[in-house]
């Protein structure tokens, strides 16, 4: 019958494996691809909040509630990156009705903001 293996033995493998040095040189030799990767990765998003805030001014939406229509368009964005079609849509019907029912979120305006993230606003 295998023993369990008891904390002290599970730290000591791991003071073994963890060779500072050694995470310090792949940080190093990977920083200027992760910094090209994030500058790709970040400027879309931040030109959709701008969009989306120019979307929320002209219909009226202020304080706190610019919050939960950003996240919309961000949550939306960010998996039009990954799927398309039909999945796309159900995923943003979905999404719609999440928002409009646990954040209690105007429809009309979350399907100004999924029409301005897809360029259509999909239905049932």
């Amino acid at each position: 019958m295998p023993t369990p293996r008891v904390p002290s033995r599970r730290y000591q493998k791991w003071d073994v494996k963890f060779d500072p040095t050694v995470v310090s040189a792949r940080f190093t030799a990977v920083k200027p691809v992760a910094e090209g990767n994030a500058q790709d990765g970040l400027i879309p998003f931040a030109n959709l909040d701008f969009a989306i805030a120019g979307l929320l001014d002209s219909n009226g939406v202020t304080g706190p509630d610019r919050a939960k229509y950003l996240g919309l368009a961000r949550k939306l964005y960010k998996e039009a990156l990954r799927v398309s079609g039909e999945a796309l849509n159900k995923y943003a019907l979905g999404l719609k009705q999440y928002w409009v029912t646990t954040y209690g979120a105007d429809p009309t305006i979350c399907d100004k903001v999924i029409n301005f993230v897809l360029g259509y606003v999909p239905t049932y």
